[in-house]
C-alpha cells in the first residue's frame, strides 16, 4: 500500500515582486479550488455588476492597489483599472473645489492628488466602504503586466511537464519502455506519485488549478480569448466607464438621459446655440462642480424633478447638460415650496428653478409692483445654475434698494454693486443698522400679467 501525500491549498496573494497582500475577510473572498478571487473595493458602483469578473489574486493584471488607513478594514485593497479611473475622476472633481487646489491646473491636480500636498485636501472624498477609513492609491505597488502572466503560465506548463509520473523498478529484470505491461515476472513496479497526488496508470484527473467552476465545465482562466469575447469585454469597458462617470457624479443613476434637444426648438433661432444653452461640462469626464452639486442635492431628496417657482410646472432634471428646460438659481429666501434648502459656503440658501417659458415671458410675465418695469429673464443661460437670486440681480427702481425693516434706502439708486451676486448677500442698513438680504424681495413684489395670485 502506497501512502499518498496530502494536498495543501495555499491562498497566496499575487503581485509584482512577490508583494504580499493583507488578509481579507472571508465574506469578500471567493475560492474556486486553487484560484482565489476578491471583489473590487471601489467605493462607487463596481463594474463587477456590469460583466467584470472578480479580481484574481494570482493574476491582478490591470488592477490598482489602494490602502485604507483603518487597520481593521476587511473590504479589500484592489480595484479594477476602469473602476479606479472613474473613482479617481470623482475625487478630482472634489479637489477642484478645495482651498488652494482651485488655482491649480488640471495637470497639477492630477500630479498632486495622491501625494501629501493634494491628498490632504481631497481625502474627504476617499471614504472606504468600511465606513471607518479613507482610501489612498498605493504609489509603490507595480501591477503585473500581461507579459508577466504569460511567463508565469509558461513556467507552470514547464513544471507540469517535468512532474510527469515515473516508474521505478525494484529487484531484477528490465522494463519494456514501449509496453510496461510486458515486464518480467521478477519485476515489481512501485507507483511514484506526482506532487498533486495523481496515481500513474489511473485515468488522469483534470487539473483544477486554473478552473473557474468546480464542475469543470468552465474553461481555464488562462485560456486564449476569442475575438468575440475580446470585443465584448472592450464594449463592456467602454459602457461601464460612461455609466460609472454618471454614477460618480452624484446622480446615483436616478436621472434620465435626454433623448434629444427638440424642446429648445421653441426658442428664437439665434438662441439655439451653446452660448444661450449650457451644453458641455466644465470638468473632466463630466464631473462638473455645478452639475454634481445639483444632482447630489436632488438625489438626497430622492427626486429627479423640480418645479418652476412662477408657474409651478413640473420640470424633469436630466443627468447631462442642459440639466432642465429652464435654469436653476440659489436664493437666500424660499420663493416656493419646490425650492430645496441647501448649505453653501456656510450660508442657508434655497435651490430653485424657473422654466424656459417663464424666462422668455411666454407662460408668466412679471412686472415690478413699484415701478411697473417688466422683469426679463431671456438673457439667462438655460440648463445650468446661477449662484444668486436672478430676480434681485438687476434692481429696476429705488424701492428695491430699501431696507427690509425701516424702508430707508440702503444704497443710492445711482450706485451699483460690482457683481450680480452682491445683491443676494447681506448688507447693513446705514439708518437702522439691521443686517439682512435687503435687495432680495419676495415674489409678491411682482405683479403677474395673468392676474393670478402668488
Amino acid at each position: 500500500m502506497v501512502k499518498m501525500p496530502q494536498r495543501q491549498r495555499h491562498n497566496t496573494g499575487g503581485g509584482a515582486g512577490g508583494a504580499e497582500l493583507p488578509l481579507l475577510d472571508p465574506g469578500v473572498i471567493e475560492a474556486h479550488n486553487a484560484v482565489t478571487t476578491v471583489r473590487c473595493c471601489v467605493p462607487l458602483a463596481c463594474g463587477c455588476l456590469r460583466g467584470y469578473e472578480p479580481i484574481n489574486l494570482d493574476s491582478p493584471t490591470g488592477c490598482v492597489r489602494v490602502h485604507c488607513n483603518n487597520e481593521h478594514c476587511t473590504v479589500g485593497n484592489l480595484m479594477h483599472g476602469e473602476c479606479f479611473s472613474a473613482w479617481e475622476t470623482h475625487v478630482l472633481a472634489f479637489l477642484r473645489s478645495c482651498g488652494r487646489a482651485r488655482s491649480w491646473s488640471e495637470k497639477q491636480r492630477l500630479q498632486n492628488l495622491w501625494t501629501k500636498r493634494g491628498y490632504d485636501l481631497a481625502y474627504r472624498a476617499c471614504s472606504c466602504l468600511c465606513s471607518r477609513g479613507h482610501l489612498r492609491k498605493d504609489l509603490d505597488w507595480t501591477p503585473p503586466t500581461e507579459s508577466d502572466d504569460e511567463n508565469r503560465t509558461k513556467k507552470k506548463k514547464k513544471n507540469r511537464q517535468s512532474q510527469k509520473p515515473t516508474l521505478v523498478t525494484v529487484g531484477t529484470g528490465a522494463i519494456n519502455n514501449n509496453n510496461p505491461n510486458t515486464s518480467n515476472n521478477n519485476t515489481v513496479i512501485s507507483l511514484s506519485t506526482t506532487p498533486t497526488g495523481e496515481i500513474p496508470g489511473q485515468p488522469c484527473q483534470r487539473h483544477r488549478n486554473n478552473s473557474i467552476s468546480s464542475t469543470g465545465s468552465s474553461p481555464p482562466s488562462d485560456a486564449p480569448t476569442s475575438p468575440h469575447h475580446a470585443a465584448l469585454a472592450k464594449r463592456r469597458s467602454r459602457d461601464f466607464f460612461t455609466d460609472r462617470t454618471r454614477h460618480g457624479s452624484g446622480g446615483s443613476g436616478m436621472f434620465a438621459r435626454r433623448p434629444d434637444f427638440s424642446s429648445f426648438n421653441a426658442l428664437p433661432r439665434h438662441k439655439i446655440n451653446s452660448y444661450h444653452i449650457k451644453m458641455e461640462d466644465d470638468g473632466l469626464h463630466g464631473n462638473d462642480d455645478t452639475r454634481c452639486f445639483i444632482l447630489s442635492t436632488l438625489a438626497a431628496q430622492r427626486t429627479s424633478r423640480t418645479a418652476c417657482v412662477l408657474c409651478h410646472q413640473a420640470l424633469l432634471v436630466f443627468d447631462r447638460y442642459p440639466l432642465l428646460d429652464g435654469t436653476f438659481f440659489l436664493t437666500p429666501i424660499q420663493h416656493a415650496k419646490a425650492a430645496i434648502p441647501v448649505r453653501v459656503e456656510g450660508r442657508q440658501q434655497y435651490l430653485a428653478a424657473v422654466c424656459m417659458g417663464c424666462l422668455e415671458g411666454w407662460s408668466v410675465s412679471l412686472r415690478c409692483a413699484y415701478c411697473s418695469a417688466r422683469w426679463n429673464g431671456s438673457a439667462l443661460i438655460l440648463g445650468t445654475m446661477y449662484s444668486f437670486d436672478i430676480f434681485a440681480a438687476m434692481p429696476c427702481c429705488e424701492s428695491r434698494l430699501k431696507c427690509s425693516k425701516c424702508e430707508a434706502v440702503v444704497i443710492p439708486p445711482d450706485q451699483r454693486l460690482s457683481f450680480f451676486s452682491d445683491y443676494s448677500r447681506t448688507h447693513a442698513c446705514p439708518s437702522c443698522g439691521h443686517v439682512d438680504h435687503h435687495f432680495v424681495k419676495p415674489l409678491s413684489s411682482f405683479i403677474r400679467d395673468d392676474k393670478q395670485s402668488w
